[in-house]
């Protein structure tokens, strides 16, 4: 064939192509949407734009929870609402308990982490017990229960009241603080002896001239307004390899984390091998780490094997419970009075028991209110996302493969049907009171439901209680800005409700 036949059979077949992506393009954005899509039905906004669907309000909202929350009130009576996404694509709010039912219990496997929020998050956690899928979440859940069961948690109390105790003397010998980065310093320092079995102001240290760990993770959770921009295009984008200062400075601050636990890990497998090949076995002490233990039950398995990668992902998580003492102490200083009946409670159990035990801690019932409540009201995870792995029917509606399906803490614990008119008040004695659907377990989703619920849910509440108690009965907190919860500037887009360059309080002893 001559080869200007040839050039032309290539360009025509090539014409040929780019007329069907471009007529396929063009199906999907401007006619599936409206005509053809089985969620054409649901009520929803219309303001979208009709490449990047409704993320760019979300973007201007300057609330990782808008406008979703405002959907909710405008629909408050759809189980389902319809929204679009990058492409006009459709996406789903959920907003019914028994929806939320479906798609986290019933039909749990016939959803998955969407690819946008896998790059959004998995970058920064690894892909451990969060990301993984069906039968192989099952396993890693079961080979992990142990280490959060309550006896083994019951042991860490001690820990957890010496690192409170710790808190108070950094709390004495400052007047003014920022208090992110000072319960960061403090909740990264339990996680790093529950995950790793060691102390983390350690590892700056060990490893010369290496960054801290909450330097990185500081970087990683509170980038500047660049950042927080990246990371959101990164979710739909790959954009992480572009030459950008803030990129640079992610890529590093994942790298330095990575390196560190690497090292960590490498060492605990040494240390386990020497004690299995003298016999001696590492099962008996009483506190279980979670590194040792994989290493011991996993590395070492017989069978179904994990590797030293599979290892790392499961200890480089973050946990959340900075964000949560951050609102507690915001709360405390908005409502005096329901600070001042905590702190009651709190010094009435340490005059009786200066190192309460786990029963002493759970007997607690307004710390337990107020607990609950902190998390109901300002909730630091922001979103559960899921994708549909084949067409699924949920509360009568078909849900086509592929289609996101967004679940919000906040459109459950902020739906006035479900808690009531007064839902957006922080109200600790309601909890005595429950009623209606505010009285179904699932309508308090801080930790989501079903089987992919929060593997350390208790843990969490446990270090919550504890850092609690020490700080109540200690000090007193007052603002530096007259400024209220719903009113302080959050990090946004961001996967956790973050105040934006934190909160600062002044701190003084209690009288």
């Amino acid at each position: 064939m001559r080869l200007d036949v040839l050039m032309a059979v290539l360009i025509a077949v090539l014409g040929v192509y780019l007329v069907r992506l471009v007529a396929y393009t063009m199906y999907q954005i401007f006619i599936y949407p409206y005509f053809a899509s089985p969620l054409r039905h649901l009520p929803g906004p219309k303001d979208h734009h009709f490449l990047i669907g409704h993320s760019l309000n979300q973007f201007r909202s300057g609330n990782p929870n808008q406008p979703y929350v405002s959907w909710m009130r405008q629909w408050p009576k759809a189980p389902l609402i319809r929204y679009f996404d990058v492409g006009n694509s459709d996406a789903v709010l959920v907003t019914s308990l028994d929806a939320h039912k479906e798609i986290l219990h019933a039909k749990a496997y016939s959803f998955q982490k969407p690819t946008f929020f896998v790059r959004l998050i998995a970058d920064i956690v690894g892909f451990g017990i969060g990301f993984a899928e069906g039968e192989e979440h099952k396993k890693q859940r079961r080979a992990l229960a142990v280490l959060f069961s309550p006896s083994n948690l019951k042991a860490y109390i001690p820990l957890l009241q010496s690192k409170a105790h710790h808190l108070s003397s950094l709390f004495d010998r400052i007047i003014e603080t920022e208090l992110v980065s000072i319960y960061s310093k403090i909740t990264l320092d339990i996680m790093g002896v529950f995950a790793l079995g060691l102390d983390l102001d350690d590892l700056q240290s060990r490893n010369t001239g290496s960054t801290s760990f909450q330097a990185c993770y500081h970087e990683i959770f509170e980038p500047d307004g660049l950042g927080q921009m990246l990371m959101a295009i990164n979710g739909i984008i790959p954009i992480r390899w572009l030459p950008l200062r803030a990129n640079r400075r992610f890529r590093q601050a994942n790298k330095m984390i990575r390196r560190q636990l690497t090292d960590i890990i490498q060492d605990r497998v040494r240390t386990v091998g020497a004690s299995k090949a003298t016999g001696l076995g590492c099962g008996e002490e009483k506190i279980k780490d979670l590194l040792t233990f994989m290493v011991a039950e996993k590395y070492y398995a017989g069978s179904d094997r994990w590797t030293e990668n599979m290892i790392t992902d499961q200890v480089s998580g973050h946990q959340t419970t900075a964000d949560a003492l951050t609102w507690a102490t915001q709360l405390m200083i908005e409502h005096p009075a329901e600070a001042q009946r905590l702190r009651t409670e709190a010094v009435d159990l340490l005059h009786r028991k200066p190192s309460p035990d786990y029963r002493d801690i759970e007997s607690l019932p307004y710390l337990k209110n107020f607990t609950r409540e902190v998390l109901r009201v300002q909730c630091p995870g922001v979103n559960v996302a899921r994708e549909a792995t084949h067409d699924v029917v949920i509360q009568g509606v078909t849900i086509p493969k592929g289609t996101t399906v967004l679940m919000q803490p906040a459109i459950i614990q902020h739906n006035p049907t479900i808690w009531s008119p007064d839902c957006d008040e922080f109200k600790p004695d309601r909890w005595d009171h429950l009623e209606g659907e505010a009285a179904d377990p699932w309508a308090f989703s801080a930790f989501s439901h079903g089987p992919r619920v929060c593997i350390g849910q208790a843990l969490s509440m446990l270090e919550f209680k504890i850092i609690l108690i020490e700080l109540v009965s200690t000090f007193d907190f007052e603002g530096i800005d007259d400024t209220r919860a719903n009113e302080i500037k959050l990090i946004n887009p961001s996967p956790m409700l973050r105040p934006d360059g934190g909160i600062r309080v002044r701190v003084k002893r209690a009288k």
